[in-house]
């Protein structure tokens, strides 16, 4: 049960605007803050997506238009989880190891963990900073008293004056009969909205040589709110429709008691987008995956959509103007790990270029010059590799291809 977000951004030392991001720019404050800012002589020529259960993976080349060198902190920003497990609520945040790891031209490299505490859109005071040994680390409400109890007074009352924390009723795990109990100790203050949630985000200084291009690839985990309850968290989707109704039933069997059965178990997972707008222009071109064991529900360019196996987005001159969110369900729990088949790749198009439906089958459309598209190397046939652009899936030969990554 856990939750995800990634972001670009730069930093530098002027007119700089608070933002949430897809990789952007920005600087660290005294008080471990991020604030991010646009950066004009950075494109960002293509961004290759890649989602599945477990493992994001964001492909990006940026080229500095200027004629001169950029050297920038580059930050990518994770949605937000939960600072403090909540028993109670059955999509609660549980602890999370992002495993994040970056490469900078094919080299991997070394990187920053940064972290801040949120209420209720308002910053958590930085004293409240030493109760986590690490920026991942997530701490249960026994945990959480006993840390509280043990810092410097000062430190504890700066927080309880601003209504972040109070003397009140905390649940723990009694050890013996392993069921939860009320307890008295230190809490945070009362209702959803109250709970803190911790941003993290990851940074590393970057140099962008003049008029060239750099090829920067991240991986990680993300954290995935969980429920076997069939309702989408997805916001844009209705579950009352008969388009989700129907796209989460599947037949079952002859000789059992019901037609249909409900696939209802689902990990959900975030995206953030928007942060792209910090580079300059929009994003040339962008590219989307989302990998699913069996389906996937969730909201892209702020409308619903309903994947198989795979839905793909290839998109030219892209401003994003919402973030990205999956559900992926199935029926009965998700396997994991999940390790998909094969490996995507991204391609560009040397065309234009027929797609078949089978090797030297049926053509069912045309990939058009200078497009890009997602292939899979390792399962082609002789010279054919199977493709995925948009809706358009199926075969082309290798002549009409050239890798980008």
């Amino acid at each position: 049960m856990k939750k995800i977000i990634s972001i670009f951004i730069l930093l530098s030392c002027y007119f700089c605007t608070p933002a949430l991001a897809n990789d952007t720019a920005g600087y660290v404050l005294p008080t471990g803050g991020i604030v991010f800012e646009k950066q004009d002589g950075i494109q960002m020529q293509v961004e290759a997506l890649y989602i599945r259960p477990e493992q994001i993976e964001v492909n990006y080349i940026f080229k500095n238009t200027t004629d001169k060198d950029i050297t920038t902190q580059v930050f990518f920003p994770l949605p937000p989880i939960s600072a403090v497990l909540d028993f109670y609520r059955y999509y609660q945040d549980a602890e999370h190891h992002f495993n994040f790891n970056l490469w900078i031209n094919g080299e991997k490299t070394n990187y920053q963990t940064h972290f801040t505490l949120e209420q209720d859109e308002r910053e958590v005071p930085a004293v409240a900073l030493q109760l986590w040994k690490t920026p991942e680390e997530t701490l249960d409400f026994k945990q959480f008293h006993e840390r509280v109890s043990a810092m410097p007074e000062a430190d504890r009352q700066t927080l309880v004056e601003g209504n972040y924390l109070k003397w009140g009723w905390m649940f723990v795990k009694n050890p013996q009969t392993n069921e939860w109990e009320e307890g008295e100790g230190w809490a945070i203050e009362d209702g959803d909205d109250k709970m803190w949630q911790k941003l993290i985000s990851y940074s590393w200084v970057q140099t962008f040589p003049a008029r060239k291009t750099v090829h920067i690839r991240h991986t990680y985990t993300p954290s995935s709110k969980t429920t076997n309850t069939g309702m989408p968290f997805s916001s844009c989707i209705n579950p009352n429709t008969w388009d989700y109704q129907d796209f989460v039933r599947i037949p079952t069997p002859p000789g059992t008691n019901h037609l249909w059965d409900k696939l209802d178990a689902q990990d959900y997972v975030e995206y953030i987008l928007t942060t792209a707008n910090n580079w300059q222009g929009p994003i040339e071109n962008f590219n989307l995956l989302v990998e699913s064991p069996l389906k996937s529900v969730g909201c892209f360019d702020g409308e619903a959509f309903y994947g198989g196996p795979y839905f793909a987005v290839n998109r030219q001159k892209y401003t994003p103007e919402w973030d990205i969110s999956v559900d992926f369900i199935a029926k009965g729990s998700i396997a994991r790990p999940y390790h998909p088949k094969s490996e995507p790749a991204l391609y560009r198009v040397d065309g234009p270029a027929n797609v078949r439906k089978e090797p030297n089958g049926k053509v069912i459309g045309q990939m058009e010059n200078d497009s890009y598209v997602w292939v899979w190397p390792k399962d082609k046939k002789g010279k054919w590799y199977p493709v995925l652009q948009n809706d358009l899936q199926g075969y082309t030969h290798k002549q009409n291809l050239i890798k980008v990554f």
